[in-house]
């Protein structure tokens, strides 16, 4: 059984901080990744073609139950 939780979320919903999966590597989100145009919209390391990302969380277990983090 993985720990791994994978979702689809929006650019636009991208937060420094988090860890997407991009070209098959875990990648933790700098400010630097994401970007903004008023003509293109929202960019993820440059790519304004991509409009939906695989955000990852990892499921840990503790006394308390299973917490997504």
């Amino acid at each position: 059984m993985s720990n791994l939780v994978k979702t689809q979320i929006s650019i636009s919903e991208l937060k420094q901080g988090m860890t997407v999966e991009h070209n098959g590597h875990l990648i933790t989100v700098s400010k630097k990744d994401i970007s903004y145009n008023e003509l293109f919209g929202y960019s993820f390391r440059g790519d304004m073609s991509r409009k939906v990302i695989t955000m990852i969380q990892f499921a840990v277990p503790t006394a308390f139950g299973i917490i997504l983090r």
